[in-house]
């Protein structure tokens, strides 16, 4: 095993070593997968979006596999956690955004077991790597608050950094009402 692929096993042990064997409450699972996150982040050295796929597809014993058609009809993804990592299937014909969220979030599957951590858990941890706290705050607090731009400079799909600025209080939920399509064919806000 070469130097890089000894210490991406080591990260896999690292990220799996942070889940408790304990139950956890839902407020301590997320903490937890934002932990992960920040880990991932640090170890690879990225500092600022959009987070490279590279991070996931760069672990030793991640093996992902896209299909332009999945075994399932309508099925995304898939993943299957093995001892030194798992192996992750992506619908290849799905836009970058989705794919990137999905791929990370197959990813915590993988670190948890594919069996241990819920959808919602997971979705967490997508959205923890990709659009992490301090970086998301920073770019709100500086100014940049359209939607769509954040959406890619994250590259991310407009619902997902929606998602992360209400989770993080950022953007407040308003009444729901219909918006006019804009020309791109998109009713979100900016």
């Amino acid at each position: 095993m070469g130097g890089d692929e000894a210490q991406t096993t080591r990260l896999m042990t690292r990220l799996r070593a942070m889940t408790p064997n304990w139950p956890l409450s839902v407020q301590e699972a997320r903490w937890v997968a934002e932990q992960q996150a920040a880990l991932l982040l640090a170890e690879a050295r990225i500092l600022a979006p959009p987070v490279p796929e590279r991070i996931v597809r760069n672990l030793a014993g991640v093996h992902i596999y896209e299909l332009d058609i999945l075994p399932v009809p309508g099925l995304l993804s898939a993943s299957k956690t093995n001892s030194r990592g798992g192996d992750i299937v992506l619908d290849s014909t799905m836009p970058l955004p989705e794919r990137r969220v999905t791929l990370m979030h197959e990813l915590k599957h993988i670190i948890d077991g594919s069996q241990t951590s819920g959808e919602a858990l997971c979705a967490d941890f997508a959205m923890s790597v990709l659009m992490p706290t301090p970086w998301l705050r920073a770019d709100w607090q500086t100014g940049h608050r359209n939607v769509s731009a954040l959406a890619e400079r994250y590259q991310v799909p407009v619902e997902a950094i929606e998602h992360r600025l209400h989770t993080l209080e950022l953007l407040q939920r308003g009444p729901r009402r219909r918006h006019a399509p804009t020309a791109s064919g998109s009713n979100t806000p900016t």
